[in-house]
């Protein structure tokens, strides 16, 4: 675009002393812009935030996926371990059984609580793991066979503490002599973990590997293989390499797939909001219009001026879809100018505090910004700001240098 474009269309913007309504109008449209443009950055932020967290939970009692063998338990656990950790892009891989059953203490009357107890390779389980960051009094490396490591809820429920024996009932049906009985086993407390979701702390429960594979007869063999990899995001490459590694008998899955509805969901809802709040910047498009009509209207003279010396149509066309861009580009650059420093700043500090009673798992509301939805919705405006000057411009350069002069 030629230097004449840009010095008749900055002019016309720095009118003074004719225009006031147009000026008005260009303000107008200017923060409409600004406001449409700090509400979806704001908006998305909080989306991207509240989705990572709740990935990071759901991540942080399980690895980042699992494999399993499709007949069962792994034959051979050992290699196939080896086979894992062979495999790139995988940080660490712990051996796993999982069982459901009762807990209570011997001693008391109160009814047992259900729990999902997950066996563990204390030697190997905090690489997989982050859960046991919180783990109190000892680390999980520590954690002998007939020991049990409760949710911190889960344990002020039952009244267990620290080295108190609790009896649980795993669901492995055994004969005895009033028939087929659950199988019963007495560990000792040996710590608390609390991993800022109820959905652990109140029903999950950790022992050693060992004392699953008594309980289930399984003969040194784990029934899963946790796998971390080197981020959540590198789930999708890493995870098909080790079932390629392993062979056609495994099979793997992660928390993303069984909880497809939450996440789908959470997608829809972010661009869902985005869309609506866009209506703003769709409003402010109105006033672009508005105002740029009003100056082809004031300029009528002027413009035939400039055809009559020579300007040509495409010109005039092109300084006024300028003018177009410039507002929403003002827009556009405060909007981004408040809202990005704004969101780095609240999520840094986590200034915006959450009740607990409304959210378990996080305490502050997240702002995370990705640079993709930054250029998108910087992008959004500066499309909508041109298209809504094409029809003013369109006007203004179909004008008749004569017609416009006679008028005067």
């Amino acid at each position: 675009m030629s230097s004449f474009e840009r010095t008749v269309a900055d002019r016309y913007l720095k009118t003074h002393r004719r225009g006031a309504f147009v000026r008005i109008m260009v303000r107008f449209a200017r923060g409409g812009t600004a406001l449409g443009v700090f509400a979806m950055i704001v908006t998305l932020a909080v989306m991207n935030g509240f989705r990572e967290e709740i990935q990071a939970t759901l991540f942080s009692a399980t690895a980042h996926f699992t494999v399993f063998h499709l007949a069962g338990d792994i034959p051979d656990t050992e290699a196939a371990l080896r086979t894992v950790r062979a495999v790139p892009g995988v940080r660490a891989a712990s051996p796993i059984r999982l069982e459901k059953g009762l807990l209570r203490r011997p001693d008391s009357d109160q009814p047992p609580e259900t729990v999902v107890v997950k066996a563990v390779d204390p030697a190997t389980a905090e690489g997989t793991s982050s859960i046991f960051d919180s783990l109190k009094p000892t680390p999980i490396r520590q954690l002998r066979e007939g020991e049990i490591i409760l949710g911190q809820e889960l344990a002020q429920r039952l009244g267990l503490r620290i080295g108190d024996t609790a009896a649980l009932a795993v669901f492995r049906l055994e004969l005895g002599l009033g028939g087929q009985q659950p199988k019963l086993a007495a560990f000792r407390v040996a710590g608390t973990f609390y991993s800022h979701s109820s959905e652990y702390d109140k029903s999950w429960a950790f022992i050693h590997l060992a004392d699953a594979m008594r309980l289930a007869r399984s003969e040194g063999r784990a029934e899963m293989i946790e796998v971390r990899a080197d981020s959540i995001d590198a789930i999708e490459t890493v995870k098909p390499r080790v079932i390629e590694a392993l062979g056609p008998a495994f099979h793997a899955t992660d928390l993303r797939e069984s909880n497809k509805a939450l996440f789908a969901a959470l997608t829809v809802e972010k661009w869902a909001f985005a869309a609506v709040l866009s209506l703003i910047v769709l409003v402010a498009a109105f006033n672009i219009v508005a105002s740029l009509v009003l100056l082809v209207t004031e300029k009528r003279r002027d413009l035939g001026v400039l055809l009559a010396l020579g300007a040509t149509p495409k010109q005039i066309q092109r300084l006024f879809e300028l003018q177009g861009l410039r507002i929403g580009a003002v827009g556009t650059a405060w909007g981004l100018g408040l809202s990005v420093p704004l969101c780095l700043v609240l999520d840094r500090f986590r200034l915006v505090k959450l009740p607990a009673a409304v959210y378990d798992f996080i305490t502050y509301m997240p702002f995370r910004l990705k640079l993709l939805d930054v250029l998108l919705v910087g992008a959004l405006p500066l499309l909508v700001s041109w298209l809504a000057a094409r029809y003013p411009a369109k006007k203004a350069a179909a004008l008749d240098p004569v017609d416009a002069l006679r008028a005067e």
